[in-house]
This record gives C-alpha cells, sequence and structure tokens, in this order.
C-alpha cells in the first residue's frame, strides 16, 4: 500500500484477546448500525458479523475522527485484531466445516489462512475470491435466488435476506438489514466494481486480481485477506439464516488452541522466510512511494 498509518492501534487486554471481539451480540446494544454502515463503508470495508459493537465504536469513531487522513493502513491494523490467530483458528475448527455451503470449502479456506499467517498473502486472497464467489453462488442457489452475475448475484442474495428478514422476523430485524445494505455497497463500490474504478491504495477487489491485472506490486498485503475472509464470514452468517448453526462466534476449544498454536508458529517463520530475509523479491515501492 502506498499509505502509511496515521494511527497506531493498541492490543487489547491480553485476556480478552480471543473473545472480545467476537462475543455475542445479543449482549450489546446494537443501535448505532447505520452509523457503521456509513463509516466502514466510507474505507471500502462492511458491516462483519461475529465483531462486539465494542470494537466496532472505536473503530468507528476512529474514521470519522480522522476522515481523510485514516488510510488503508490504519484499517489493517484494526483489521488485525479481529482476524487474530485464535479468533480464526475458532472459526477454521468450529464454524466453517459445518456451515451449509460452507463447509464445501472448508479446505481450501484453512489453507488460505495458514497462507495469510505465513505471510503469503497473494497466495491467500487468491484461494478466498473464488470461494466467496462459489459459496455464494450455492447460498443463493438453495434460496432460489438468481446468481446470473458476481455482482448482481451478491446484491441479489443480500436484498432476498432481507425480505426474509423482514417476514419471518428473524433477529433485530433493523440491525440486520443494516448490515445486509452495508454489504451490499461493498459488492457494488469495492469488491465487484471494475478494477479500473477502484480508487483505494489496498486494491481488494476481485477482478484486477483474478483476471491479472494487479500484479506482485498492486497487492498481496493482509488488508486483502481481512476483506476477503469477512466475506466468507458475512457468508456463514446468513447461511445460518436457514440452518441450524449458531449466528454467534463460535467459542475457542482445545482443537482450536492447537490450531492458533499453529498458526502463531507460522507467523514467526514468516518472519524468517528465505525470500524476505535476503529480499530475494524485494517489491517496488507503489505509485513510488514508500
Amino acid at each position: 500500500m502506498t499509505d502509511t498509518p496515521t494511527s497506531h492501534w493498541s492490543r487489547p487486554n491480553p485476556a480478552s484477546d480471543s473473545g472480545r471481539f467476537w462475543r455475542d451480540r445479543s449482549q450489546e446494544d446494537m443501535s448505532a448500525l447505520d452509523h457503521y454502515k456509513i463509516s466502514f463503508n466510507s474505507v471500502g470495508w462492511f458491516i462483519p458479523p461475529y465483531v462486539t459493537n465494542g470494537f466496532l465504536d472505536v473503530l468507528s469513531k476512529a474514521i470519522s475522527d480522522k476522515g481523510g487522513s485514516f488510510k488503508q493502513p490504519d484499517l489493517e491494523i484494526a483489521l488485525s485484531f479481529i482476524y487474530s490467530p485464535d479468533n480464526l483458528a475458532a472459526m477454521v475448527t468450529e464454524r466453517y466445516p459445518i456451515t451449509p455451503h460452507i463447509n464445501d470449502f472448508k479446505m481450501i479456506i484453512s489453507e488460505a489462512v495458514e497462507a495469510h499467517f505465513l505471510g503469503l498473502n497473494h497466495i491467500a486472497v487468491s484461494g478466498l475470491m473464488p470461494v466467496i464467489e462459489g459459496a455464494g453462488k450455492k447460498i443463493s442457489d438453495s434460496r432460489g435466488v438468481q446468481f446470473d452475475s458476481i455482482k448482481n448475484g451478491f446484491v441479489n442474495l443480500a436484498n432476498d435476506c432481507k425480505n426474509d428478514v423482514i417476514k419471518n422476523n428473524i433477529g433485530n430485524v433493523d440491525e440486520i438489514i443494516s448490515m445486509m445494505e452495508s454489504f451490499i455497497y461493498f459488492a457494488e463500490n469495492h469488491i465487484y466494481i471494475h478494477s479500473n474504478k477502484y480508487l483505494l491504495s489496498d486494491n481488494t477487489n476481485r477482478h484486477g486480481i483474478l483476471h491479472g491485472a494487479y500484479s506482485d506490486n498492486d497487492y498481496g498485503d493482509p488488508i486483502n485477506f481481512y476483506k476477503s475472509i469477512s466475506a466468507i464470514d458475512f457468508l456463514c452468517f446468513v447461511s445460518a439464516f436457514r440452518a441450524p448453526v449458531s449466528c454467534f462466534a463460535p467459542s475457542p476449544t482445545e482443537r482450536s488452541r492447537q490450531i492458533a498454536t499453529f498458526y502463531k508458529a507460522c507467523i514467526v517463520r514468516s518472519k524468517i522466510h528465505p525470500y524476505m530475509a535476503n529480499n530475494l523479491f524485494k517489491p517496488t515501492p507503489r505509485n513510488g512511494v514508500d
């Protein structure tokens, strides 16, 4: 990314690191979701599932306070707390394998997560992008939703979920509607917009990545992975509307703790990767900016 962070996030209390951001949403006030929608869409993201309002409040306020000076590296730092080894390990072991249509891709997702923690974010993101589409189409088919094109398919899916929530009074209707609308904006204006029209420095754009319009130096940062895995989590959330799967984040288990330990070892290993250590593939600064 060409931007540099304008603020530094401090790691939360370690006692709350594995569960704080992923606690049951029913425990917290959800009245500010429309505010979140405006804030997060403005920086190329959306209202995510499985994240507490306490954290979202802090992030939304940081975006609001800094305005245009809040850059993609700032967002990347914030999202690194959400998509941590502990939290992703719980999703990999306890949620993706049991969620309909997501579980068809559980191995690909697991490998992408591992690649991310090894610092191989080009591979991680390239692996997740087809999963987002494949799982989205499977969920749409199960709901009888037309998925004739990628962008329109996700818009149709989110709108169908909105109608389902209203008709069947699922959860907190207004809040879920805000989440669906936020994802629609993300689909239409960011991840599935034409790559020539993508204006943010991170380049988390399906067409640019999968069509080869973006090369090494155009993407491959952790934020590309964070935005992609959050789209997978969104699909987990909507799949649970019609499945016996919790809409809340999974609690850590002994198995997830073992996987989290492995992910943390991957992070250490990534620091001594031969390509990184020897600057064999030292990237050219994007647009001439370090």
